[in-house]
């Protein structure tokens, strides 16, 4: 069976909370430089590849219960490809180490990540030498803060690729984008070729970072930790499972 037009559209990115997590993955044929566009798609003798480019967007959201609202982000998840007639080897993964996510319409200039980390790693020093701002000193000064330094493993498995997403610099939540960046090259062994991006978290990548209407202010830092993990587990938890965000591929 021919597969069909690389160019056919790819059914729409699923993200349940967009605002804290909004991921999409896009296939782009790879060309040879001595056939067709389409022909590489139709020969049989030739190892059909995709490039894998990944767009992902963390910020805090919003959420209303009963009395009031909580605002939370994330510290980190897993994102795992499952796929159906193709492989990507170990060697075909870009995506990992140290990358710098950028922020809306930040004024974008040449960087050098080297130092940006050294720097944030001794404001964290710093910052801890001096005692940790408080979860509201913290919600305050949200939309002051920089974007994260996001740290990127890529797990050894040839069957189910994986990539553990973790923030490095000890900010409460990762804040900031990755647009179109390279996540990896698919092999295609046959068609059909189908390939599904799911983003899962744990409750211990789950950050409350901002509580209104829901307690007294003078609420001891116990209680709040208590009653954080509560919502935590009983409330958004449940409806992260089984993943945060679906993205798939398919080539028919």
């Amino acid at each position: 069976m021919q597969p069909s037009s690389p160019k056919k559209p790819q059914p729409e990115p699923e993200n349940k909370c967009p605002d804290c997590l909004y991921m999409k993955l896009e296939g782009i044929p790879v060309q040879s430089d001595s056939l067709e566009y389409f022909d590489v798609w139709q020969a049989s003798t030739q190892t059909q590849q995709i490039e894998l480019h990944l767009t992902i967007n963390f910020d805090e959201q919003w959420v209303s219960l009963k009395g009031g609202r909580i605002k939370f982000g994330l510290k980190g998840g897993e994102l795992r490809l499952k796929l159906e007639n193709s492989e990507i080897p170990y060697e075909f993964r870009n995506l990992a180490g140290s990358m710098e996510l950028s922020l809306p319409e930040q004024k974008q200039e040449p960087a050098n990540l080297d130092k940006r980390i050294i720097e944030l790693r001794t404001r964290a020093f710093n910052s801890a030498l001096n005692g940790s701002p408080t979860r509201d000193q913290a919600s305050i000064n949200t939309e002051q803060r920089p974007a994260s330094i996001c740290h990127i493993t890529t797990k050894v498995s040839e069957e189910n690729p994986a990539w553990v997403f973790e923030e490095e610099m000890g900010e409460l939540v990762l804040r900031g984008s990755l647009h179109k960046t390279k996540l990896a090259t698919l092999n295609v062994t046959a068609f059909p070729c189908r390939v599904e991006a799911t983003f899962e978290v744990s409750k211990q990548d789950v950050y409350l970072t901002d509580a209104e209407g829901l307690w007294p202010p003078d609420i001891s830092r116990n209680k709040r930790a208590i009653l954080d993990r509560l919502i935590v587990q009983r409330l958004l938890e449940p409806k992260f499972k089984p993943y945060l965000s679906k993205a798939v591929l398919h080539y028919d």
